[in-house]
């Protein structure tokens, strides 16, 4: 009776600290800025800070949401109410995040949807070809064929 007594408090006193830290930070659409820099930047958003982050709209404009991101690793459609799953179109890490539907301005569900898929297909080319790009230079030091990005300049050998 004791023992399950103390395990019922333990998972009492587990549940409500997981609690109060999932709720720690703004949700999304809060304003934020990110202080300081590299490893010593802060923020308090309960996902990331989008200050220095630039989106890619659909219209092909970029903006600076200079909000707090929702969730990360969302895929289309997942996102709640008034967000979208964007992915960032880095080449070097794919992140999804959701961010507030009007970041780009007033769009319809349907070019909200296909920003969503089209985001992501974009960030997979990006990726893949970054991913090609460095198994091109892998293999070249390992004495494979030299890795050419584009034709060289003749050389000047008169003075």
């Amino acid at each position: 009776m004791m023992r399950s007594r103390l395990l019922s408090i333990r998972s009492g006193a587990a549940g409500f600290t997981l609690l109060l830290l999932g709720s720690c930070g703004h949700p999304a659409g809060t304003p934020c800025e990110i202080q300081g820099s590299g490893f010593t930047s802060s923020h308090d958003c309960a996902h990331q800070c989008l200050s220095r982050w630039q989106i890619a709209c659909p219209d092909g404009s970029r903006v600076t949401p200079n909000t707090c991101s929702g969730a990360f690793d969302c895929s289309p459609g997942s996102c709640p109410d008034g967000q979208v799953c964007y992915a960032d179109d880095d080449p070097f890490e794919a992140r999804t995040y959701c961010v507030m539907a009007d970041t780009c301005g007033n769009l319809n569900d349907e070019t909200r949807g296909t920003w969503e898929r089209e985001s992501l297909e974009h960030q997979r080319t990006l990726v893949n070809e970054y991913n090609a790009k460095r198994k091109r230079r892998l293999e070249a030091k390992k004495g494979g064929e030299p890795w050419i990005t584009s034709d060289a300049e003749p050389l000047q050998t008169d003075p």
